[in-house]
């Protein structure tokens, strides 16, 4: 990172009565590095709001369902998208992994003794999922450090790439103190150097100051100040970023924290990951604009589109998944109330399953889950995918298709493309 590259307050000299500005640090090797101590997010904008994008992302928000409203579809659309996130905010970190692995049944995973990469994804649903919870609740108080340690605490836990102590805050001395972000192997080519490790802390409590004033965002929904939620999503975000409290998965905490602003605001959330991951470049350019320049209309108006186009895609998806049954009765005949009938129901819910689970789901014998699951591959709405551990293991593939398809990609051909997988042959036991 070269000075020059920053805005004019940035560039200057850190000055602790200013809070913010470029300093070095004594760290071996990085005495000749700038880097750059951020300032809190703005409380008054004074950068051209990209407007039309502000009008069309705040109208998809005030369509979202109400969170503390949810109905039953509400409910099991939401758990789908919380795993789709945690797989695509994972994978633009390096962290591989699929919906059909997030998805099967934890005791067969467990079974093939299911990389940590899978397990550290999987925990990311999980954690999403309970600081919904909470956010609900608390609303714009979540935003505590407390959170934010816990919530890295538990992605990166079982990551197999990271190297240090999951939850703990940069700080000097320690193992991966130092972070920069980008360039090649040589230090002074990198893109961004954020927060020195002496500053992590009082620069991550500027961030979450500013989140968890509830003032401010309640001006913002109100109206009033122009800090409506999309404007908080990027702004919070690129300070979050600029800030990188941690010497690694700072990326995947980031995108966790906005499904939780925007349950603070009563939203079902809309994922973004995915989008993010399409336009990534795009995104690391406005990230860098705002992070470098402190400009912050192409990170606004980025965050913006991705509301929009997130919310269509989740509402094809939505749509594709709530009509599963009906289509998959509309194919073929089932005897009123059979167990393969009442079956549909719940691979519509757990589109992977095992005799053991569907059993248990239908409280029926296992010769008789057995038969179901025989009847519903005959009729062309599950496959047998083979034998894992001991276990056999069934799989709807209509909707596996559907969360695995790339983001923006057609729901018809991702059902297409479910129907044909329907039609393999099983995998060797």
């Amino acid at each position: 990172m070269k000075r020059p590259e920053l805005a004019a307050p940035l560039k200057a000299a850190y000055d602790k009565h200013r809070g913010f500005g470029a300093i070095k640090v004594p760290d071996a090797g990085y005495e000749n590095i700038w880097f750059i101590v951020p300032p809190p997010p703005p409380r008054k904008l004074i950068c051209d709001l990209p407007l039309r994008a502000l009008a069309k992302a705040c109208s998809v928000l005030a369509r979202q369902p109400d969170f503390a409203s949810l109905t039953s579809l509400d409910k099991l659309v939401s758990y789908y998208f919380v795993r789709r996130e945690a797989v695509e905010s994972s994978r633009l970190e390096g962290i591989w992994s699929t919906i059909d692995q997030i998805l099967t049944p934890g005791t067969v995973a467990d079974s093939q003794g299911a990389p940590d990469g899978r397990q550290s994804v999987r925990g990311y649903a999980h954690t999403i999922e309970k600081y919904l919870a909470r956010a609900a609740a608390l609303k714009e108080r979540i935003f505590t450090q407390e959170t934010v340690r816990q919530i890295h605490k538990e992605i990166v836990a079982k990551d197999p790439r990271f190297r240090g102590v999951p939850g703990a805050l940069r700080s000097p001395g320690k193992p991966g103190a130092i972070v920069q972000i980008g360039g090649s192997f040589r230090k002074e080519e990198s893109t961004c150097n954020p927060a020195p490790p002496a500053f992590v802390a009082s620069s991550l409590q500027a961030v979450l100051d500013w989140l968890s004033d509830e003032k401010l965002a309640q001006s913002g929904d109100a109206g009033i100040g122009g800090f409506t939620l999309p404007v908080r999503l990027a702004l919070g975000h690129a300070h979050f970023e600029a800030v990188h409290p941690f010497s690694d998965g700072n990326g995947r905490v980031g995108r966790a924290l906005w499904p939780l602003q925007m349950v603070c605001a009563a939203h079902l959330p809309v994922y973004l990951s995915g989008f993010v991951e399409a336009y990534r470049g795009d995104y690391g350019r406005a990230l860098q604009a705002a992070q470098k320049k402190l400009a912050y209309g192409e990170i606004i108006e980025f965050i913006c589109e991705a509301i929009v186009r997130g919310q269509a895609e989740g509402a094809a998806t939505r749509a594709a998944i709530v009509g599963m049954p009906a289509l998959w009765i509309k194919r073929a005949r089932f005897r009123e109330g059979s167990a393969a009938l009442r079956a549909l129901d719940v691979l519509q819910r757990q589109p992977i399953v095992t005799i053991a689970l569907l059993q248990g789901e239908l409280k029926i014998t296992n010769e008789a889950a057995r038969l179901a699951l025989e009847q519903l591959i005959e009729r062309g709405v599950a496959r047998n995918r083979g034998r894992f551990g001991r276990e056999l293991v069934f799989a709807a593939e209509e909707i596996i298709a559907l969360l695995s398809r790339p983001f923006g990609s057609d729901v018809v051909q991702a059902l297409k493309e479910g129907q044909r997988a329907l039609k393999k042959t099983v995998k060797p036991s």
